[in-house]
């Protein structure tokens, strides 16, 4: 059975899937990734041919050419397709450049949405204040999400017939009406590279935070900045704000710190709390209530808002003994739930639903 991952890695969720694919009996998993960021792990991946995004018409128009023949190679060759995010689309007209080729193969597929693509304000609006301020305030960066590019996306990938594989934090935003059958999957992190760390961090010494944003207005960074100038002024803190760096440092970052913040508005953790917990690390984030109820009852987070994250992070540091233990049972949630592993195993079982 031949699985082509393509063609965005997000959060290089592609690489750390597909080493561990290939270790299951009569799969042959490739992955093909078009190259977007220094802060993606591409190791393990076949690059496309990029330059689709020029605003050179001459090199988008053979970028977009040598694209689609690749592309043609890859659905020969697979038996099914693990598509992530979204198709790429011609400006103006909007038509998507892989949608035509893609019905034309008929292979079986997978999608997995990761935010931004689906994400709909309309529906968040109703259940999470917080995205709504910030859609609303001018300084949210994915202001091109809206109910009718997340329609418009469903509608296409259902017309292929293809199954999402959802992530807690998106069940909210499939449209029922076209998919009657999605699949849970979870954030996967190679467990065994990420050798925890446990906090040790006793009352009075410095303690380490750190939060990640790969933008800021989406992560609630200004809240964060907020707090942590208030608390300064009370408590020894090194802070360190990881933007727009190599992977492997913002990794080493994050394994040296004592308390890791995710995000205060989306309402569901990312891959970056993940691999957080993954070094036995203690981690912020505000998890809505309504999606509250997907994630299972061992979830480890620390709960935080716009509201309340000065509250939160004074309590814990001024409890630093607590830390220890939040960060072993963050490690104990990610070898259950978020191994490559387990999770290969369950992707198995999903491809081999749609070969029968």
């Amino acid at each position: 059975m031949r699985i082509a991952l393509l063609p965005f890695n997000v959060a290089s969720d592609i690489t750390n899937r597909v080493i561990y694919l290939n270790q299951i009996k009569d799969i042959e998993a490739k992955a093909f990734i078009i190259p977007q960021s220094q802060k993606i792990d591409y190791s393990n991946c076949e690059l496309l041919p990029s330059g689709i995004n020029s605003r050179n018409v001459f090199i988008k128009g053979l970028a977009i050419l040598k694209y689609l023949y690749k592309l043609r190679l890859i659905l020969k060759w697979a038996d099914i397709i693990h598509w992530y995010w979204d198709f790429q689309y011609l400006p103006l007209i909007r038509m998507p450049i892989e949608y035509w080729l893609i019905k034309y193969y008929r292979k079986p597929g997978f999608i997995v949405w990761c935010g931004s693509e689906i994400r709909n304000p309309i529906i968040d609006s109703k259940i999470n204040p917080y995205y709504s301020n910030v859609f609303n305030s001018g300084i949210y960066e994915y202001n091109f999400e809206s109910a009718k590019r997340s329609n418009r996306t469903q509608y296409y990938f259902q017309k292929l017939g293809f199954t999402p594989l959802v992530f807690i934090g998106m069940d909210h935003y499939i449209n029922k009406e076209y998919f009657k059958d999605v699949k849970r999957i979870f954030q996967v992190i190679n467990v065994s590279k990420f050798e925890p760390k446990y906090p040790n961090v006793k009352l009075g010494e410095i303690v380490n935070i750190v939060h990640s944003a790969s933008v800021t207005g989406g992560k609630g960074t200004e809240f964060i900045l907020k707090a942590i100038s208030k608390l300064e002024i009370k408590y020894k803190i090194n802070f360190i704000l990881i933007n727009n760096v190599e992977r492997r440092i913002a990794l080493e970052n994050v394994s040296m710190c004592d308390i890791f913040i995710d995000q205060l508005i989306t309402g569901s953790h990312g891959t970056a709390a993940v691999e957080a917990m993954g070094f036995g690390k203690p981690v912020i984030t505000y998890i809505n209530p309504e999606i509250k109820k997907y994630y299972p009852i061992d979830l480890p987070i620390i709960e935080a808002s716009p509201d309340n994250i000065e509250v939160v992070l004074e309590k814990i540091i001024s409890n630093p003994e607590s830390l220890n233990l939040i960060g072993r049972n963050s490690r104990l949630y990610v070898e259950k739930y978020h191994d490559d592993t387990l999770n290969a195993k369950l992707l198995a079982t999903y491809y081999k639903s749609k070969m029968i």
